[in-house]
């Protein structure tokens, strides 16, 4: 930048001295040296300081890695890589058979269990007659032993023995023990059917949830696009095995977002980086044209100062005035960089309200910058 207000010194310099026909002697070269670098020197500093530019500056694009849910081998991927897609899309499948098994033989416990509650609730019934019946042979012998003992009072006059009299007691400890047994039958059964949950059976209930969450699982042997935008460098192939860990993403996808640029400035600049402040870009990509933009946001941190606790000391990072101060500059007229590819490299300049008649030399500049990269040369 500097190197092109050097040059436009000159030449301007140049064309004065020819038209005005000024010799070229010991008085007027040094003045033009001079004054060119006192010229060149504070428009520089006024320029640098109060409308800051870089070279540092990049489309960023913010990528979502596709991890699957479930683990198998891949059966199809979709052909459409590098193309739009919208949101719910097929991206790939994995084999699915092991889990429409798990869901069928949930379903069939769930048939199970559905069929055992109705014997328990047949069951109850039976186990309640057999309360009756042992209530009324308990009652029944309950009155025979009272007849036996009441008879065999009078040891003289009684018809009974005490065999008999111990045999009808036993009878009737016996026809007690049958009824209390039938009745803890009864309310074991009770107990089970009674287990509810929101109005169902407690293992009916858990075999669906069960089977919702198979179903879940099958659903996601189809991965899906989870937003607008595109799959890239699509490596996954059929037959591949896939697992669901998080450091393993299968796929890259790029979801459709809002065109920014990060530019990185040098921290001399930071009083005069303002959010809302007007901003221009010129890209490697897009030779002669100046893309329209505004300062976001500034970023609160540098990027190499975060530290984290760790077991040893931790120094500065090796030369922290390289780092930066980030700037996000919102693109206006996005349309003009549709056809660049997301990571382009570019330059940015921003203009604060300090000084704005020399902010006219920094948009000449920047526009020269541009059309210089028309002009490259590969080795």
């Amino acid at each position: 930048m500097d190197l092109l207000l050097i040059l436009t010194y000159t030449a301007i310099c140049f064309g004065i001295f020819k038209f005005f026909k000024i010799p070229l002697n010991k008085w007027s070269v040094p003045t033009a040296v001079l004054g060119g670098i006192i010229l060149i020197g504070s428009l520089l500093l006024l320029m640098n300081y109060n409308h800051p530019y870089t070279e540092r500056a990049q489309m960023v694009t913010v990528t979502l890695p596709i991890i699957p849910e479930v683990q198998g081998v891949v059966v199809e991927v979709t052909a459409n890589a590098n193309q739009k897609l919208k949101k719910g899309d097929f991206l790939f499948r994995v084999d699915p058979t092991a889990y429409e098994a798990k869901v069928e033989a949930i379903k069939g416990e769930i048939e199970s269990a559905q069929q055992n509650v109705e014997m328990l609730k047949a069951r109850l019934a039976s186990e309640n007659a057999d309360i009756a019946q042992a209530k009324a042979e308990r009652d029944l012998a309950l009155k025979d032993a009272d007849r036996y003992r009441n008879g065999s009072r009078d040891k003289l006059k009684s018809p009974f023995t005490d065999q008999e009299v111990v045999r009808a007691q036993q009878t009737y400890l016996a026809a007690q023990a049958q009824w209390r047994s039938s009745l803890s039958k009864r309310d074991q059964t009770a107990a089970q059917l009674d287990a509810m949950i929101n109005g169902e059976n407690a293992t009916v209930y858990r075999l669906k949830a069960n089977l919702k969450e198979a179903e879940y699982f099958l659903a996601k042997t189809v991965v899906r696009a989870p937003s607008d935008g595109y799959a890239t460098q699509l490596l996954l192939k059929p037959g591949m095995f896939v697992r669901p860990l998080p450091l393993r993403p299968v796929m890259v996808f790029v979801p459709d977002q809002k065109t920014s640029v990060y530019a990185v400035f040098r921290q001399n600049s930071a009083l005069r980086l303002v959010a809302g402040d007007q901003a221009e870009v010129v890209f490697n990509g897009l030779p002669g044209s100046v893309v329209q933009g505004t300062v976001k946001q500034i970023l609160p941190a540098i990027a190499n100062s975060s530290y984290q606790a760790q077991g040893h000391l931790q120094g500065l990072s090796l030369d922290p005035k390289l780092d930066g101060i980030y700037a996000e500059i919102e693109l206006k007229n996005v349309a003009d960089v549709q056809r660049l590819p997301a990571g382009t490299m570019g330059q940015v300049a921003v203009y604060s309200g300090y000084f704005e008649h020399v902010s006219i030399i920094r948009k000449i500049l920047l526009r020269m910058t541009s059309w210089m990269h028309y002009l490259y040369i590969d080795h």
